[in-house]
């Protein structure tokens, strides 16, 4: 495993050099692919040689060490689609493909909910059944067929970790300063969280379901962590919290209620000084 963690580093840090550099981003993106290609070929010749000595080994290289490769790919390849699209495409032409790339991870997050959920709380109970090698796959979709085509190098949900990651360098590449942004509000915010947990997941779901943010194209585990930011909270499992608040056998709903009573309750006080 030692060999793969460092060929990873190295490889990130070539990346991340490539993608400083002053060249256009379609010779980056030609330089970043024959490098990832060369680097999978090896990693995927010296596993079918060698396989792994153990199952945490192959979990950790599916989980951490691939994906992290494949995100690059992924990344730059999106990079070089909307370089190359400039010279064909106008300004709003040009911000509806960028859009319609957000679009496109967005979907994939929906479609994987409960595992985006599981992989961004950095839980592990599921990691045999997301990140080994399997004949059977749990889910099957679109995103992961390549297990089907190279079941020897892929397991169930590597490709999705990848699109997470490439989601984020993504939005990084394109709003670089969002990360310095999130730590100063972290760092600002006086605000906390005194209701329950249960009740901020209720606020969580009620905004993104009226489309009160971002006219709805925001999912829940971004809402989550935004919100867990600026109100000092942390949630441990948002998606399991939502379901026990639907599995309730009296009114699923507490939290949303009161807040209408109390802004209502407001309401009449102004209208008794009046």
């Amino acid at each position: 495993m030692e060999y793969y963690i460092t060929a990873e580093k190295k490889l990130s840090a070539d990346l991340d050099q490539i993608l400083q550099n002053d060249s256009e981003i379609n010779v980056k993106a030609k330089k970043a692919a024959k490098l990832i290609s060369s680097t999978l070929t090896v990693f995927r010749n010296k596993i079918r040689e060698e396989s792994f000595r153990s199952d945490d080994d192959e979990i950790y290289f599916f989980k951490k060490i691939k994906p992290r490769i494949h995100a690059y790919l992924i990344f730059f390849s999106i990079l070089s689609e909307i370089e190359t699209s400039k010279y064909h495409m106008s300004e709003e032409e040009l911000k509806n493909l960028i859009d319609k790339k957000i679009r496109m991870f967005r979907y994939i997050m929906r479609e994987n909910i409960d595992f985006v959920t599981y992989y961004k709380e950095g839980l592990i109970h599921l990691d045999r059944q997301y990140f080994l090698r399997q004949t059977e796959i749990p889910k099957i979709t679109k995103h992961s067929t390549s297990m089907l085509m190279d079941p020897e190098f892929s397991t169930t949900y590597d490709v999705v970790v990848s699109n997470i990651l490439a989601h984020q360098m993504f939005l990084n590449y394109l709003c670089p300063e969002d990360e310095g942004l999130k730590k100063t509000i972290a760092n600002q915010s006086k605000l906390k969280w005194t209701a329950s947990k249960s009740d901020f997941i209720e606020l969580v779901y009620a905004l993104q379901a009226t489309k009160a943010v971002n006219h709805g194209e925001i999912e829940i585990i971004e809402m989550c962590t935004a919100l867990q930011s600026i109100f000092q909270v942390h949630i441990e499992d948002p998606y399991r919290i939502f379901i026990d608040i639907a599995n309730r056998k009296t009114v699923p709903m507490k939290f949303i209620p009161k807040l209408e009573e109390g802004f209502l309750r407001k309401v009449n006080e102004v209208d008794g000084m009046n």
